[in-house]
C-alpha cells in the first residue's frame, strides 16, 4: 500500500493509491502538537500494510511558526519521527528524503498543488486544473503535459494562479466590500469583523450539508454542548445577517439568502477572471476540477464556453476532495513500481 499525506494548516488529508481517503481537522495554529496525534492514528490504521509514504504540505504558513523554514522542518520532523523513511515531494516534482528537506526547506513548502498538477498533466495534456478547497483556489495551466504555473505561492498570487478564498473557511468580508440589500437592491457596506464565512453561504444555498461544514463556525464558542445548532441553516443565516450589522428580524431570510448569493457570485467572477486570462494566454479550452467547489468551477467554465471535467465523476467526491494526498500516493507508486496512470 502506498499512501500520501497532505499536511495543511487546518486539515491533514490522507489517501492511498487504492482509494482509501480520510481528512482530519488539525488546526496547527491552535496547537501544532496535534499533528503528532493525527499522524500516530494514521500509522496505527495502516500498520504493516504501508509500503511507502509520500508527503506534501502547506501547514508551514500557519502563524504558530515564525518562518516557513521553521514550519517545514517541524512538519518534516513530525512525519519522520512517526513513519519510516517518508518521501517528501519538492518543487521539481521529485521525491526526496528528510536530509534533503534539512538542506533546502523552501523547496518543500506549499507543494500540494504541484502533486495534483503533475498527475493531472499526465492524464490531460492541455487544460487548466482548478482545485477549490476549504481555504484556497489553485488555477494551474497545463500545456503539452507541462505545468506552466509559477512555483511559489507569492508568485502565484501575483499571477492569479492562486486565489486565496475557498468554500468553507473564507471570511465573507474578504470577498464583499458592499452588498445589495432589500427589494430595491440598495448598496450597503459590510462589517470587517469575522461574523460569517463561505461555509455559511453555501450551507444556506444548499451546496454543502451540515456534515460537510467541517470547520468551526466563527461563533462556535457560543455553541458549546449544542454543536448541531451551530451548523444549522438558521444559525448560518444569523451569521450572514451580522455581516451588515443586522439580524434576521431586520433583513429576513431573503436578505440573508441574498448575501449568500452575492458571496457565490463574487467567487465565480474572480475565477472567471483568472480562467479567462489563462485561456487566452495559453489557448486552453478545457477545465479539470478537483476539490469541494465543483459548482463554482462549472459555472465559471460554462461562462467562458470551456469544456468542464469534474474529477468527482471519475474518482468520486472523497478522492476529489483530498486530491493532493491521492496524487502523492499515485506518483510515489509510479516512481517505485512503474505503475501507469489511468483516467
Amino acid at each position: 500500500m502506498f499512501a500520501g499525506i497532505d499536511v495543511g494548516g487546518a486539515n491533514t488529508k490522507i489517501a492511498t493509491s487504492d482509494g482509501f481517503v480520510d481528512s482530519r481537522y488539525a488546526p496547527l495554529w491552535k496547537d501544532k502538537e496535534c499533528l503528532y496525534d493525527v499522524l500516530a492514528d494514521v500509522k496505527q490504521k495502516f500498520g504493516t500494510e504501508l509500503e511507502a509514504l509520500g508527503a506534501v504540505m502547506t501547514g508551514e504558513l500557519s502563524d504558530c511558526f515564525e518562518t516557513k523554514r521553521e514550519g517545514v522542518l517541524y512538519i518534516k520532523d513530525a512525519l519522520s519521527i512517526t513513519f519510516d523513511a517518508p518521501k517528501f515531494f519538492d518543487r521539481n516534482c521529485g521525491f526526496k528524503d528528510s536530509a534533503a528537506v534539512d538542506k533546502d526547506p523552501f523547496s518543500f513548502a506549499s507543494t500540494n498543488w504541484l502533486a495534483s498538477a503533475k498527475l493531472i498533466a499526465a492524464l490531460y495534456n492541455d487544460a487548466i486544473f482548478v482545485d477549490i478547497g476549504s481555504t484556497t483556489t489553485d488555477v494551474i495551466p497545463l500545456t503539452g503535459g507541462e505545468i506552466k504555473a509559477k512555483k511559489t505561492d507569492l508568485e502565484r498570487l501575483k499571477s492569479g494562479e492562486l486565489i486565496y478564498s475557498g468554500v468553507l473557511r473564507t471570511n465573507v468580508a474578504a470577498l464583499l466590500k458592499t452588498v445589495e440589500i432589500g427589494e430595491h437592491g440598495e448598496k450597503c457596506g459590510v462589517s470587517s469583523e469575522l461574523f460569517a464565512i463561505t461555509a455559511d453561504a453555501y450551507l444556506v444555498l444548499g451546496y454543502i450539508t451540515e456534515d460537510e461544514y467541517s470547520c468551526e463556525s466563527p461563533n462556535s464558542y457560543a455553541f458549546v454542548g449544542r454543536e448541531e445548532d451551530e451548523k444549522s441553516r438558521m444559525s448560518a443565516m444569523r451569521r450572514l445577517s451580522r455581516v451588515v450589522c443586522s439580524d434576521l428580524e431586520e433583513i429576513g431570510e431573503d436578505g440573508a439568502v441574498g448575501i449568500a448569493e452575492q458571496v457565490k457570485r463574487a467567487q465565480v467572477d474572480e475565477l472567471i477572471t483568472s480562467l479567462g486570462r489563462l485561456k487566452e494566454k495559453y489557448g486552453l479550452d478545457m477545465v479539470v476540477s478537483a476539490g469541494i467547489g465543483d459548482f463554482i468551477v462549472q459555472e465559471a467554465a460554462d461562462s467562458l464556453n470551456m469544456q468542464f471535467i469534474s474529477l468527482s465523476s471519475s474518482y468520486g467526491k472523497k478522492i476529489a476532495a483530498t486530491f493532493p494526498a491521492y496524487a502523492v500516493a499515485m506518483l510515489l507508486e509510479k516512481e517505485l513500481k512503474g505503475k501507469a496512470f489511468l483516467k
